[in-house]
């Protein structure tokens, strides 16, 4: 196997496992908010 084939394809997978954990990322960012917001509510409804 050529070179340039090979690193186009390591390329590419890199790019695709980089979206994937930027996706899991921005994921439990919004479900620390989520959280949060549950959380304030919970206080509230105790209060």
């Amino acid at each position: 196997m050529n070179n340039l084939p090979l690193f186009i394809a390591g390329f590419l997978i890199s790019l695709i496992v980089i979206a994937a954990i930027g996706l899991l990322l921005y994921a439990a960012v919004l479900d620390g908010r989520y959280e949060q917001e549950q959380q304030a509510q919970r206080d509230i409804d105790t209060a």
